[in-house]
């Protein structure tokens, strides 16, 4: 009995050590991102300071999907970040992610914006849109009509393999099908003032300077430029572009996104949970969204004041899932007509 009882202090103590080591685990995330360190910072730490856990942050400049799966069983990583819908889909096409369970991520984010099978989300989303000079007459604008006749030698863009473009066009072809979206980049091609070339920025520097009169950008690059992080004279040349009101005919303006997903191995899937949910609340959202001048994706959270201005823009409705499974036949179709020729 007395042996009984000195080890009963002794196996509660363990059992309390034990519990003490599992909550300081939980006490943490690893987040891998390829979204740059000052850009994620402010939000990170944000949360630790509402919540008391700890944010690791793993910059992987290059192809997260590739360390990822390097790291296997044995990779530390809970939460996956990453910016565009190309790059956020092969998250589930590799298969290094779980399913999210969580009503406050449902409510918050719009269908079209999160996977259908719950493995990943977006955060914050960038229309891609028609540019004009601020002084044009042309108030919006269908997708479907940047392949009219009345444009011809009038439009500008970056290469159609840029991923941006590519998915532009496979949203394109999910709403049209092949036949017309062949037919709708033949006749980009043929209204182009030169090769598509540059970056956005160069799009919108163009239309300042008179070279063409519209152009597809995102308006990420607008915004930034508008707010001086260029440097420069290319603040002046944003001022002397707007961004048009853009839409599918019978749908609204195409987006691209940042998505987050929890890695299939996560350590912490509990607290990587709390750490997405966190994002999309009203205060997360704006200081998340502002780092990059994008949109929030929650309809209630404030917009830095410079995409007020910009304006605002629908979300198409189409699933990015469904655009992302499309991304190599819009590829294939690119390379049909020789766009880049």
């Amino acid at each position: 009995m007395r042996r009984r009882a000195t080890r009963l202090p002794l196996v509660l103590a363990s059992l309390w050590l034990a519990g003490s080591a599992a909550t300081a685990q939980a006490d943490e995330i690893n987040l891998y991102s390829t979204r740059e360190a000052p850009l994620i910072e402010p939000v990170i730490a944000s949360f630790t300071a509402a919540t008391g856990i700890k944010v690791n942050l793993t910059y992987v400049e290059d192809n997260l999907v590739k360390r990822v799966t390097a790291e296997g069983d044995a990779s530390p990583a809970d939460v996956l970040l990453t910016i565009g819908l190309d790059k956020t889909s092969q998250f589930v096409t590799s298969r290094l992610t779980q399913t999210i369970t969580s009503p406050v991520l449902d409510k918050a984010i719009p269908a079209q914006l999160r996977d259908r099978g719950a493995q990943w989300i977006g955060l914050s989303v960038r229309p891609r849109i028609v540019m004009a000079r601020a002084d044009a007459a042309l108030g919006a604008i269908h997708y479907e009509d940047l392949a009219e006749p009345k444009w011809r030698g009038k439009l500008c863009m970056r290469s159609p393999l840029h991923q941006n473009n590519v998915a532009l066009i496979a949203a394109y072809l999910v709403h049209h099908g092949e036949g017309a979206t062949e037919a709708w980049l033949n006749g980009l091609k043929a209204n182009l003032v030169h090769k598509p070339a540059g970056k956005d920025n160069d799009v919108i520097r163009e239309i300042a300077q008179g070279t063409c009169e519209i152009g597809i950008a995102n308006t990420v690059a607008l915004a930034q430029l508008r707010a001086g992080r260029e440097g420069g004279d290319r603040g002046g040349w944003a001022r002397a572009v707007k961004a048009v009101p853009t839409m599918f005919k019978g749908g609204n303006a195409h987006v691209n996104l940042t998505g987050a997903a929890i890695a299939k191995h996560a350590p912490h899937p509990a607290a990587a949970q709390r750490f997405l949910e966190f994002l999309v609340t009203p205060a997360a959202q704006r200081i998340y969204a502002a780092a990059e001048l994008e949109y929030p994706v929650l309809a209630t959270a404030d917009r830095d004041p410079i995409l007020v201005e910009i304006g605002s823009f629908p979300i198409d409705a189409l699933p990015i899932d469904q655009i992302a499974a499309h991304q190599q036949a819009a590829i294939a179709l690119i390379k049909k007509v020789g766009f880049d020729e």
